[in-house]
């Protein structure tokens, strides 16, 4: 019983590990996020003013309690809607996660904290709860895979353009339009963070703080990913001058990567056009 609740540390900081174990469970940046938010419904039970400290007030951030505009997200109170917010961040925040690393991931958070926070700021608009980061993220997981179908095959674009048109019509309703600007102050950062980080490759009217060159592993190239670029380029010289003998390491393994994407999240159309090509490749046609 005591080694299901056991806490353990990764011996290696890869940006595949988890930040730490509980058991047999890899708590990663967004499971980490998902529970903080979680603990402070039972924190708010408690007693709603332990979780003052962590609401953004315009006034005590301006007075040097810069804490504020990373911790107004983790002010929650419990609600069914909440815990369904919370549980959408962990879902969707994980792919994202899977695709970027952890650090990159935990910026993002962090960015979708203190951005808005500072505009939050200077409009004088409090802030408090994670739904915002919620609709951020969410909206970043659907601009990656638009295609990818919810209930009754409902596109992922479709439904993130009725959160956010859902959202505005409520910040309208109840007269509180300034809150309008934040909503999407938070989107722009998800995307433009998105973009630098390598997501949104199709999407190339983003601007990209860290160039369009920018790989996903930070911009260089691992000798791993060297290799099986030359690889790659060895095996296309192959084929233009004798006979295809078998797939090329590189193209088993991308087609392995797409296959696993695809039963997982689901592929672009760029994706699967790619697929269908590898396809053909690896069956000699």
């Amino acid at each position: 019983m005591s080694s299901r609740f056991s806490l353990s540390f990764p011996g290696r900081r890869g940006e595949d590990d988890p930040w730490f174990r509980i058991g047999s469970v890899d708590v990663n940046t967004s499971l980490l996020a998902a529970l903080i938010c979680a603990v402070s419904m039972f924190v708010w039970a408690a007693s709603p003013s332990l979780l003052e400290p962590l609401v953004l007030w315009p006034d005590d951030v301006r007075g040097g309690q810069a804490w504020r505009l990373v911790t107004w997200p983790f002010a929650n109170a419990p609600n069914l809607w909440t815990v369904i917010t919370i549980a959408m961040l962990w879902y969707f925040g994980k792919e994202l996660e899977r695709l970027v690393g952890r650090n990159r991931f935990a910026i993002l958070l962090l960015l979708l904290a203190v951005v808005p926070g500072l505009v939050g700021t200077v409009l004088d608009i409090p802030q408090a709860g994670i739904r915002p980061v919620e609709i951020a993220i969410f909206c970043l997981f659907a601009v990656e895979y638009p295609n990818i179908r919810f209930f009754f095959g409902i596109q992922a674009w479709v439904i993130a353009a009725v959160i956010v048109g859902i959202e505005v019509l409520q910040l309208l309703g109840l007269r509180e339009s300034d809150r309008i600007v934040l909503l999407f102050v938070s989107l722009a950062t998800a995307a433009i963070a998105g973009r630098s980080f390598g997501l949104l490759g199709e999407q190339q009217w983003i601007p990209s703080l860290a160039g369009h060159g920018r790989s996903r592993s930070g911009g260089r190239s691992s000798p791993r990913a060297s290799t099986s670029r030359r690889s790659g380029r060895d095996a296309d010289r192959v084929v233009s001058v004798g006979p295809w003998t078998g797939p090329s390491p590189a193209d088993q393994a991308e087609m392995d990567r797409l296959l696993d994407k695809m039963n997982s999240v689901g592929l672009s159309e760029t994706e699967r056009k790619r697929l269908s090509e590898l396809g053909r490749r690896l069956r000699g046609r």
